[in-house]
């Protein structure tokens, strides 16, 4: 009998125990296993939000590749509408960063420009046109977050701008990017000299800005932040110091997803042709071949993303003779049909050849400069707050054998965001295959002040609950200690 009563006894606090978890509220509970994908402001989060003044940093969203529209020097739009048809070839030649023998890169213009970034984008499909989100929900969040946007409703109505959008043309080399990004940071710093003056009585306070910045954006603002508006050193002459020329200017760089130790799909691309998704048009390897930007970005060779099937060689992918051989990119002879389109004032294949390979050699020369300036190690002189969010929930390719025929395999799938590896993003030199001395430790050239893995691809992190319950808190709450040091002088 007793036991009886034991088991009923026991049978009944089991019964409520479920009916407990499944009107389990996390209110006041030391064992609720609920989860939220949204949050609750605070209030001193509230207050934050809404304050205005010289305390809360501007700041500046600096888009990655692909991330802005173009327009000829006729006003023409070049990148920005898309349908499931390539463009004209007399668009894609326009969009083709120009090819000129014995020219330096820096030194080529076309008259194209950016003129906007891609908050959205058209697709036309028939008579259909849909718009899909680009950066605008990065822009309506941090304007949600109490900023506000050059030109917008709120500056409009008399408000200073908190928050500015930097485009540019992203087929141009890193460098010449940041050179354009220290130009807007002093126009900006000037017009906000004036305004600060006028609302707040401050006569020639120097801003700092805060930079957020999507895949390539995070080179082009490091390669700012370490050497300012420097050019890449000419052939030859030696790497520049890291003087933080652009730290000056900056308290916080957070990275989204950037490519710090390249990316191998670049490699793939300008072998195969740019696909932006399933089902879309193929962009020609001729013409991905012409942008500066895409060598750039192409595995850092401390990585050993690439190497020979069989001897386990690493593949200079900065060699252009490497290129001629394997019949890769704009050195491959079967680019010539699409070479006849891109190169009009050309006399035959012959000389198509000729200054495509121009083209390819300096592209690769930029290409290794840049990754050998931004592979250095920090200095420990800067106060800059260097965080990065990391995309670590989709397969992404980051190894690759090369075979006698010059085919490219990929061998290795790993963490990432579909696009940039989460290695790659870190830029952490540790090789998982060593039968050496190996650290559980990252080691990476950049001094990370913090690292966030993100489950989302590589535009999906910038609506991930992760990122937007981190950012503004960094942006608008957490204080550098350049900062600090700033409010107890002031």
């Amino acid at each position: 009998m007793k036991t009886k009563k034991l088991l009923l006894s026991m049978l009944l606090c089991a019964a409520v125990a479920v009916m407990t978890a499944c009107v389990d509220t996390a209110v006041g509970s030391y064992q609720s296993l609920m989860t939220e994908s949204g949050t609750l402001l605070a209030a001193h989060t509230s207050r934050s939000l809404n304050y205005e003044g010289v305390l809360r940093n501007p700041v500046i969203i600096i888009h990655g590749i692909f991330g802005a529209r173009l327009q000829s020097s006729a006003d023409e739009e070049l990148w920005g509408t898309f349908s499931p048809k390539l463009p004209s070839r007399k668009i894609m030649r326009q969009l083709a960063f120009p090819m000129r023998s014995g020219v330096p890169l820096s030194q080529i213009k076309d008259g194209s420009n950016a003129f906007a970034m891609l908050d959205t984008f058209d697709v036309h499909v028939g008579n259909l046109q849909l718009s899909m989100d680009g950066y605008k929900p990065l822009i309506d969040l941090l304007q949600g977050s109490g900023y506000v946007l050059e030109g917008g409703e709120k500056n409009l109505a008399g408000k200073i701008p908190s928050l500015y959008v930097f485009y540019y043309d992203w087929r141009r080399s890193v460098a010449d990017n940041a050179i354009s990004l220290s130009k807007f940071i002093e126009e900006k710093n000037t017009d906000l000299k004036k305004q600060y003056e006028v609302h707040y009585g401050i006569k020639n306070y120097e801003t700092h800005f805060d930079l957020v910045a999507h895949s390539m954006g995070g080179l082009i603002s490091r390669y700012y932040l370490r050497y300012g508006a420097l050019p890449l050193p000419a052939e030859g002459d030696p790497n520049p110091i890291i003087t933080w020329a652009g730290a000056k200017r900056v308290d916080k760089l957070i990275q989204i997803g950037t490519p710090n130790a390249g990316y191998l799909d670049t490699l793939l691309e300008l072998n195969e042709g740019l696909k932006l998704q399933a089902g879309a048009p193929v962009y020609p390897k001729a013409l991905i071949g012409t942008f500066p930007s895409y060598y750039q970005m192409l595995p850092f060779p401390a990585f050993n993303s690439v190497s020979y099937a069989g001897s386990g060689e690493p593949v200079d992918l900065y060699d252009s003779n490497v290129w001629i051989k394997h019949k890769w990119g704009l050195a491959n002879p079967d680019c010539d049909s699409d070479l006849e389109w891109l190169l009009p004032d050309a006399k035959n294949a012959q000389e198509r050849r000729t200054i495509a390979l121009d083209h390819l050699k300096k592209c690769l020369y930029s290409a290794k400069r840049l990754s050998s300036m931004l592979s250095t190690p920090d200095p420990k002189d800067s106060d800059v707050f260097q965080m990065i969010f990391v995309g670590d929930a989709v397969e992404t390719a980051s190894n690759a054998k090369v075979y006698q025929d010059g085919s490219l395999e990929v061998t290795r799938y790993d963490s990432g965001d579909g696009k940039v590896s989460a290695v790659s993003a870190r830029s952490d030199l540790r090789d998982p295959d060593t039968k050496g001395a190996w650290s559980p430790f990252m080691d990476s050239p950049v001094n990370w002040s913090a690292v966030y893995h993100v489950s989302g691809a590589h535009m999906g992190i910038t609506v991930a609950p992760e990122f937007i319950h981190n950012i503004r808190f960094y942006l608008i709450q957490f204080r550098t200690n350049a900062q600090r040091r700033r409010t107890m002088k002031d």
